[in-house]
């Protein structure tokens, strides 16, 4: 599995709200991995502390529950169950801080589960790994392969911004859904102030694998270059007017 982030707060926002984790854990010949954005709301107080609150939780539940639940096979539905379980604890935690505190406060959040082989015991013939994603907000998650598809829903419209998120709403679930990737795929999960300046094509072009053939392959990225490649997409977007915070996480078998 080969991994890379990118993370810059920018010269214009007033605070870091964006939030990321990257985890990956050897088991035996294979691996498991998090992928983790999550966007404190603009406009709400103590949008850094939602983001950072969320994601630490959600890093915790990896390294106690999830392993735990890959170790003993457990199905899908008890990871999922577990999961939502646990992003619920974080709503109701968070509305009643903002309780105490007299404030309003939320973030998005975006989370991709990587584990090689099957998931839970229902495994595709052919795929190296398999993802469990869930998501509320407007943080986004791409498959890219041949080409770049958007795996996630923007829970927002243009007149009134975010419908879902945690902590700021009462708790109305989360987008769930799991498939597989196949070697040379890879998942980018990203905030807002990332991809909004950038095309899925242009995404999916410099993240994919490289352009050059060799005996008439393509070559696979390193790690090195596909941290660099992150890096540029986010120095294209500043140069396109971009002033958000940014945040991404990318991962794949190769």
């Amino acid at each position: 599995m080969i991994s890379a982030c990118y993370f810059d707060r920018g010269d214009f926002a007033p605070s870091q709200q964006d939030a990321l984790a990257l985890e990956i854990v050897a088991r035996g010949k294979k691996e498991a991995a998090l992928l983790v954005v999550c966007d404190g709301i603009e406009g709400l107080q103590e949008g850094e502390y939602a983001g950072g609150y969320v994601t630490m939780r959600i890093r915790d539940w990896f390294y106690r529950d999830f392993l735990r639940h890959v170790k003993r096979r457990h199905g899908r539905r008890r990871i999922v169950r577990g999961c939502v379980g646990m992003l619920y604890d974080c709503n109701r935690y968070l509305q009643e801080y903002g309780r105490e505190k007299n404030v309003r406060l939320g973030t998005t959040m975006t989370m991709i589960l990587l584990q090689g082989g099957q998931l839970g015991g229902n495994g595709l013939s052919g795929c190296c790994a398999q993802y469990l994603l869930f998501h509320v907000g407007d943080s986004r998650a791409y498959l890219i392969g041949r080409d770049c598809k958007k795996l996630t829903r923007d829970d927002s419209c243009e007149a009134h911004g975010l419908s879902r998120c945690i902590g700021s709403f009462p708790w109305q679930g989360v987008q769930s859904r799991w498939g597989h990737l196949r070697r040379g795929e890879r998942i980018l999960v990203c905030s807002d102030g990332f991809w909004r300046k950038l095309g899925d094509g242009e995404m999916g072009g410099s993240l994919g694998y490289g352009h050059k053939r060799i005996f008439g392959k393509r070559r696979a990225l390193t790690e090195e270059q596909l941290e660099k490649r992150l890096h540029k997409l986010g120095r294209t977007g500043r140069a396109r007017g971009e002033r958000d915070n940014q945040a991404a996480v990318v991962a794949g078998m190769g």
